[in-house]
């Protein structure tokens, strides 16, 4: 079967913040590319449903604001396609 993905995912290891709903959750980022991103919860995810919408912040060079939608949910995985950006510096 061909890889139908529309963006190249680069790995990476990012300490983030899930904010869902009035609720901050840690995680990490595992995979990133232009279109979303698959994070990873010490746990197991938080109760989230495919289709509901989210933030993702990271921090680095500049504070990072990830409008995002939930893609797919597993045990300890969520992926999130992004709806958009903003940048704090």
């Amino acid at each position: 079967m061909a890889n139908q993905r529309l963006h190249i995912r680069l790995e990476c290891n990012e300490h983030c913040h899930l904010h869902l709903r009035d609720s901050f959750y840690p995680a990490r980022t595992e995979n990133i590319s232009l279109g979303g991103v698959l994070v990873r919860f010490d746990g197991s995810s938080p109760g989230v449903q495919i289709g509901e919408n989210c933030r993702l912040l990271m921090s680095g060079l500049n504070d990072c604001e990830y409008l995002c939608e939930i893609a797919r949910v597993e045990t300890v995985h969520v992926a999130l396609r992004f709806m958009g950006l903003h940048i704090t510096t």
